[in-house]
């Protein structure tokens, strides 16, 4: 099934630094984050249960991550590459991203 025939909620979970993803009440998967001195937030990794691999929740996932980044006037560096890629394939979400501090490595998708 679809990601879009299930009821899915993208919370995120402060005490364990991290958004999840929830589908019909099931944990799916989770995004790693660490919140910089500047506010910035890193997303860190995209983890998808194997349950729900493939079916477009890591998707679902990132773009509500994002939407509510946009909604709070928040600004990301996506260290991971799931979403690095999603934002080469989304170019809408790329105002989101803040520039790399001074002497940080540029990682290239």
């Amino acid at each position: 099934m679809a990601a879009s025939e299930h009821s899915i909620e993208v919370l995120d979970n402060q005490s364990r630094s991290r958004y999840e993803i929830w589908v019909d009440g099931v944990l799916a998967g989770i995004e790693g984050y660490e919140i910089a001195d500047d506010g910035v937030i890193t997303l860190l990794h995209t983890i998808i249960d194997e349950d729900f691999s493939r079916q477009g929740y890591a998707r679902a996932m990132v773009r509500g991550i994002l939407d509510g980044m946009r909604a709070r006037q928040q600004q990301l560096r996506p260290l991971c590459t799931y979403v690095q890629r999603f934002l080469t394939r989304f170019p809408e979400y790329q105002d989101l991203t803040a520039p790399l501090p001074e002497g940080a490595a540029h990682r290239v998708p």
